[in-house]
């Protein structure tokens, strides 16, 4: 069964920008992970985005971890908080 990560992260005031130009320097070592299909952020506050994985499996989303853990670490100057994630199992819908 597919893994799903589900992240949020929540910013400091005025670091959106910030923060979403860093993610997408950092997308391209995350889309190599081991069994990373994609991933998505969504704005989901004024100063908080929500980031979705989709892996082939919830053991290759958990496996990520440390990987991700150190990507989040480059985040420091621009989070109120430590990021919030979490694993599931899943389905995803392609899009035909």
């Amino acid at each position: 069964m597919p893994g799903i990560s589900k992240t949020v992260v929540s910013l400091q005031p005025g670091k959106m920008d910030d923060a979403t130009k860093f993610i997408d320097a950092q997308s391209g070592v995350v889309t190599e992970l081991t069994g990373m299909i994609g991933f998505a952020v969504a704005v989901t506050g004024e100063d908080e985005i929500t980031i979705i994985g989709l892996y082939e499996s919830s053991q290759n989303a958990r496996d990520a971890s440390d990987k991700v853990q150190e990507i989040f670490a480059g985040m420091a100057p621009f989070v109120a908080s430590p990021p919030d994630r979490g694993v599931y199992s899943g389905a995803w819908f392609q899009a035909k």
